[in-house]
């Protein structure tokens, strides 16, 4: 049994205590109505467990299935994956795991079933209620995101370890309406809000389910109703974008930002393990994985300081030891990658976006308090106002209702807050085509490290428009692909969301465990 943790919920302290070990072992059968779900201490524990499920699900794949094979990485290391980097998935890969994403699932069906029927009176147990219909919901959007069509289980496993045996895949199509249902029912039970900005960062408020609600319409192209969902969430709870004297600091403390809807907690004296930032982009004591590819250095390294989130992105400090400011130019990664420089081993651009500045962190020089993987305690932004204003901006090119010049004017103020004068202007983006891919642009700075550019270029069925340069580049090497990103098959009419090899293949455990699922994986996937 892990540390309780304490979040506010409804004027009241919720306890967010991780019972992960409690949750496995007990049946649901066990955890009936008489034994179970007769207090809020109940529904406190029961909650703790799904956000550790939520926890579990995104340690890593917040960034394998939201970023990584998005094009802006190069590998560092030696522990970096190809497959994931270079569209070479399979259905071996530890990542095509769905099953901590259903045992989530398995828990917000098990509240969803027993808190109305419980002892507990409605004015306690309805903000209950709402989060798990939330945390449903959110499950079941990454779903339709990672593998298209999934299993729609809507009851509780008797045994959560198990497998989801004897459910076929439920469309896509289909998910839509009900993952929308849960959606509204969730805020129906979390109830009315004006001022959201000051809530907990760290559960399924009505600021975070508005904004989930906003990113299911745009992934469903239904981008009138996001507009609406969108202004009514910006106009309507009190957020605000961070400035740019405090940009920084809402990525190491969330829950003071007036920016962020909706963070995942970590810590990893509570969790066992550290959050997958530090192994991936920013280790204090391994040789990071991955960093961003010669074309990023070189628009990164153009921008300077003039830009705030260039800082964030990569760390200057470090590569000012090894690189001199003057010698970083657009020329100098290649250089530094040859070994120009010294051992291009050293040669590593780490994220410092969610790391503590010290003035003696690096050797007793100005740096980045890098942490060991084991200990990393990021809490990830899952949705922040920039992510739903830039949102917006999609919605007003792509909707009936159009507004290029406010969608202009959303990029413009992203960029004025970091800092970056670089002001777009409408006539140099005549078509449609050209400012989604403004946006996209401004989002992959923006959102860097946060889960989103993948998800971002196949909403916009774009992913062979910025995948194909990425894979055809010579510095890849051996790991070059001429054709670029191969899918593999063929778009369905009017088909919403991934297919082929831009979905994830299912997990070959899948068709081990459940007859109902052999012969359904994804194409050209093997099961």
């Amino acid at each position: 049994m892990k540390r309780l943790k304490y979040l506010l919920i409804a004027g009241v302290s919720l306890l967010f205590a991780s019972c992960e070990n409690f949750l496995d072992r007990q049946p649901e059968s066990s955890l009936s109505g008489e034994t179970f779900w007769t207090s809020e201490q109940d529904l406190k524990t029961w909650n703790a467990g799904m956000y550790d499920g939520l926890q579990s699900t995104l340690r890593t794949n917040w960034f394998y299935w939201g970023e990584l094979r998005s094009g802006v990485y190069a590998e560092r290391g030696t522990a970096y994956d190809r497959n994931l980097l270079y569209n070479g998935l399979n259905s071996q890969s530890g990542s095509s795991s769905w099953s901590d994403l259903y045992k989530t699932i398995y828990r917000a069906n098990a509240a969803i079933k027993h808190i109305p029927t419980s002892p507990i009176g409605s004015s306690v147990s309805a903000p209950y209620l709402g989060q798990a219909y939330a945390m449903r919901a959110l499950m079941y959007f990454y779903a339709i995101r990672v593998w298209g069509g999934v299993p729609k289980i809507t009851e509780p496993m008797e045994d959560v370890s198990s497998q989801e045996r004897y459910y076929g895949r439920t469309s896509v199509e289909e998910l839509k309406a009900f993952i929308l249902e849960d959606i509204e029912k969730a805020l129906e039970y979390i109830g009315a809000s004006t001022d959201m900005s000051s809530a907990s960062k760290y559960y399924l408020n009505r600021g975070a389910i508005m904004a989930l609600r906003v990113d299911v319409l745009m992934w469903y192209k239904e981008y009138d109703k996001a507009l609406v969902a969108a202004n009514d969430l910006l106009t309507n709870y009190k957020y605000s974008l961070e400035p740019a004297s405090t940009y920084s600091s809402m990525f190491l403390n969330p829950s003071s930002s007036k920016e962020m809807i909706f963070n995942l907690f970590w810590n990893y004296e509570e969790d066992s393990n550290g959050f997958g930032y530090a192994q991936e982009l920013a280790s204090g004591s391994n040789t990071i994985r991955y960093h961003p590819t010669k074309a990023y250095y070189k628009e990164l390294v153009s921008r300077k300081r003039e830009d705030t989130r260039v800082t964030m992105i990569m760390d200057t400090f470090a590569i000012s030891y090894f690189i001199t400011p003057d010698e970083m130019i657009d020329e100098s990664y290649e250089k530094a990658m040859n070994g120009d420089y010294g051992n291009a081993a050293n040669f590593q651009i780490k994220c410092p976006k969610f790391t503590e500045y010290g003035a003696t962190a690096n050797d007793g020089r100005p740096g980045y308090s890098y942490v060991a993987n084991g200990s990393c305690s990021t809490h990830m932004p899952i949705y922040r106002l920039a992510d739903i204003l830039l949102l917006k901006a999609e919605a007003l090119v792509l909707g009936t209702h159009k507004d290029y010049q406010g969608a202009i004017n959303i990029v413009n103020q992203i960029r004025e807050r970091a800092g970056w004068e670089s002001t777009a202007v409408l006539e140099d983006y005549p078509t449609e085509k050209d400012l989604i891919k403004l946006i996209i642009d401004e989002r992959t700075i923006e959102l860097w490290a946060e889960g989103k550019r993948w998800f971002d270029l196949v909403r916009n069925d774009m992913v062979k428009e910025y995948l194909d340069p990425y894979l055809q580049n010579e510095d890849l090497g051996d790991q070059r692909i001429p054709e670029g990103f191969v899918i593999g098959a063929e778009k369905e009419a009017n088909q919403i969301g991934g297919y082929g090899r831009i979905l994830w293949p299912l997990n070959q455990d899948v068709f081990r465990k459940n007859p109902s699922m052999r012969g359904q994986q994804n194409k050209p996937y093997e099961e």
